[in-house]
Formats: structure tokens, sequence, C-alpha cells
């Protein structure tokens, strides 16, 4: 009597953190994929839980910490744990020690290791690995990989790591200096993706408009955008984490001469008072950033532009956080996230005397948010009966809010995103009726709340992004 096949084992991955981990935690799937492991959502039945962690800031350690924990008292006998990612390489020493249900600790430059260091827990061995991030060069190229966002959307990693040396950032000692790809290698992974289905690319790296210098290549950014120009059934080309002073005039002219990038520009600047840009070892150009946002609405007529801010660094004062506030009111951009300074060990700002207490941060953050609002709302409100193409990413029963119901006048809404949304960001855009999931809608916009936007379709008009 023959034998049944063996059953493959089964992972679990828990991603943690940003997009830029999350494209980390699709290689070790794809990877895990390729030596025939299967992919599981139960953590209960898989013989290995992968946990992919953020070190960022407090929050995400915490996050991190709390979820390493909860599948190590959970773990079933035989059942293998793997953390992974920036608190590995951080703390990788202190958590073996502390958690001893963690069978292997897996740092920022070995995860597309995974499945040797999965050998060596088979034979016994507990791994350590805290590679170099520059020795495992393979990482740089086209790595296939498991992709997890929604079937018509996926991120591209251009490069790794980051060569500015901000106050508050621990990004360099975590994943070192920026490792750029080269062009060939990321054209031959988005032609993979849309052939798998992908229509909008979303390129990050921790600055996107460094890409390339570190490899020789002048205005890299622009010539990787020229590059993608001639891929076939790819619709949208979306670029978040571009650096304000390096933004050249070449990149916004290639961004203007493009079909499938968006004019959505994304642009943390952290603060906009000299004093605090300084201390936050940022360029203290303000008035250059609103001449920069000029020129972009000037080269991308109807752009959206979004930014972030840190409130209640070290030192700023009443009268610099005054100055943040009228700066927001001159720039007048689309969307904008506040975040609370955060003391992060082994940074520059982490040693400064002038800590600004929480409360004062958190009622910052609240009036912060209240300008940011009522302009963004106004921005809204003028957009009213524009008209966009939406790509649809689900459907709802209900909409969530009884303006969105009335207004749409539908008991099925679907949800998806304009050129004007990125994911997980920016909110989503209501469309009344069921739409498949994966076609872009052609809608006029017929109002928003607070975060969201709705729509009409225009007549039966789906379009397939070719």
């Amino acid at each position: 009597m023959p034998t049944a096949p063996a059953k493959p084992r089964q992972v679990f991955l828990a991603s943690l953190g940003c997009a830029k981990n999350l494209i980390d935690s699709e290689i070790m799937l794809g990877r895990l994929s390729s030596e025939g492991w299967a992919i599981t959502t139960d953590s209960r039945s898989a013989d290995a839980i992968v946990v992919n962690t953020c070190a960022f800031i407090d929050p995400a350690k915490a996050e991190s910490t709390d979820t390493i924990l909860e599948y190590a008292a959970a773990k079933q006998p035989g059942q293998k744990l793997v953390v992974a990612g920036c608190l590995a390489q951080r703390y990788g020493a202190q958590l073996r020690e502390l958690v001893p249900e963690i069978d292997a600790i897996v740092g920022t430059g070995a995860f597309p290791k995974l499945p040797e260091i999965m050998r060596e827990v088979d034979a016994g061995e507990r791994p350590f690995h805290l590679e170099d991030r520059d020795a495992y060069t393979d990482r740089l190229g086209f790595l296939p990989r498991v992709v997890t966002t929604p079937r018509a959307t996926a991120y591209l990693k251009i490069s790794e790591g980051c060569n500015h040396a901000c106050a508050f950032c621990i990004i360099p000692t975590l994943r070192g200096l920026g490792k750029s790809r080269t062009i060939p290698s990321l054209v031959e992974e988005a032609r993979a993706l849309v052939e798998q289905g992908t229509k909008e690319l979303i390129l990050i790296a921790q600055d996107t408009s460094d890409y390339g210098r570190d490899i020789g290549l002048r205005d890299g950014l622009a010539r990787l955008i020229e590059a993608l120009e001639a891929i076939e059934g790819l619709r949208w080309v979306r670029i978040l984490y571009l650096y304000p002073t390096s933004i050249s005039d070449a990149l916004i002219e290639a961004m203007r001469a493009s079909d499938k990038v968006l004019p959505y520009v994304d642009m943390p600047l952290q603060h906009a008072h000299p004093a605090v840009l300084r201390a936050m070892h940022r360029p203290p150009q303000p008035e250059r950033y609103l001449e920069l946002f000029a020129k972009l609405r000037e080269a991308l007529p109807g752009a959206t532009l979004r930014s972030t801010f840190i409130l209640g660094f070290p030192g700023e004062t009443t009268e610099h956080f005054h100055y943040l506030l009228t700066f927001l009111e001159r720039a007048r951009l689309d969307r904008v996230g506040f975040f609370t300074y955060s003391r992060e060990e082994g940074t520059a700002a982490y040693a400064a005397s002038a800590q600004a207490p929480e409360k004062v941060k958190k009622a910052r953050q609240a009036v912060a948010r209240e300008v940011q609002r009522s302009i963004s709302n106004a921005v809204n409100t003028a957009r009213r009966g524009e008209h966009s193409s939406v790509l649809i990413e689900g459907k709802r029963l209900l909409a969530p809010s009884a303006l969105i119901r009335q207004a749409l006048n539908s008991r099925v809404a679907s949800v998806g995103r304009s050129m004007r949304e990125a994911p997980e960001v920016d909110g989503l855009v209501y469309v009344a009726g069921e739409h498949e999931i994966g076609q872009f809608v052609d809608v006029e916009l017929a109002g928003h709340t607070d975060f969201d936007r709705y729509a009409h379709p225009l007549g039966t008009n789906l379009t397939e992004g070719t």
C-alpha cells in the first residue's frame, strides 16, 4: 500500500511595524515556501511561529515584546518560536536570556537565510544570527516573496538602511547605512509582481529620494521611474518617504512626465522651526520647504501633499510650537500625521536635558491635529465633485457612518483608494454599490468625513488598469 505523502510543515508569521518590515516578512515567507513550507493563519497549528519585530519607538518595542511573550506562553510541544527583525537586532542577547522559549534570533541582516536557520533549529541548536547587515548581499537583489497586501497592491523596497543621522532615530543603528538595489533587480521584481496581479506599486525606503547615490547613480530615483514606465499592466506607482533636500528638479520632471507615477508626495518634515530642526539634525529650511511645495503643485497639478511632524522634541518651546502651527496654515498640506517624541536609547537626543512632559506632548498633538483637521476638511470640501479612479480593495454591507450611508443611498459600499490615499495612513474612499476587488472604478466624489471620502460611480465604467 503506497504511503501518503508527508504533510508539509506549516509556518505562522506575525509581522509588526512598518511596510519596510512587511517586505522582509514577505521575503521570509517566500524563502520558506520555496523549501516546501506551507503558510498558515492559525498559530496553534503551526510547526513554527516567526515574529518579525519593530523597535523604532517605545510603543513599537512594547508591542513586539508583548507579542513575543504571547506566543511564548502559548507555545505547543514541538513548536518552534523564531524572533526576527529590529528588536532581535537590538536586544537579541537579552531576549534569548529572558525568554527561553525562543528557539532562534534572526537580525535584520540574516532574515533571507531563514530556511538555513530553521535547519539549525531542527538539529537541536539555538541559533543566534546578527550578521553584519552588509555581508549578506543577496538580500539586495530580487528575492521572490509571498505578497500579503491586497492583491492589486504591493510594496517595492528600493534600498535598505539610511544615510541620515536624525537625532531622534535609531534606524541607522538597526539597519545600517543606505544600500540601494540595482535598477535591473527592481524592474525584475516589479515585472514579477505585475504578472501576479499587482496594479499599484508603492516604492519605499528610509529615504527614497536618496536612492542610487551609494552605487554611483545620479538622479537614481528619476532613472528608476523611467525604467518602471515600460512595464505593461502596471497602472500606478506611488512614492513614499521623500527627503525634502533630496528632491531634485530631475526627480520632479520624471514624476511629471510619467504616466504611472501618481501626483502624491509624501515628505516627512518632522518640524518647521529652524532651531528644532537643527536640534533634530535635519535641514533647518522651512521657507525652502514652502517653495518646494509650490514647485510640486505647479509641476503636478492637483497633487496630494502629505507630511509628518514630531511634537515635544527636547527643547521645543511654546514659541517653536506656534511657529509650526503657522507653518501648517501656510503650507495647506492635504494630510499630516503628528507623533509625540519618543526618547530612544542610542540616539543623539536621548541624553538631552530639556525633555518635555508627556502631558505637554499630548496637548500639543491635540492642538496640531485640530488645526490640520480644519485645513484638510477645507481641501476635501473644495474637491467635492472631482472625478477620480478608485482601486477597489473590499466590500462593506453598510458604510461606517450615518452620513456615508445616507449620502450613498446604498446598502452595499465598496471600499478602496484613489490616487490621494496611501494604504494605512490616509483613510478610504467608499463607493456606492458592489464592485469587484482589484478593479478601478471611475467615480465622482460626493463628500467626506474627517478620515474618509465617499463617491458615486460614473455610470458602470470599470477599467482593468491596463
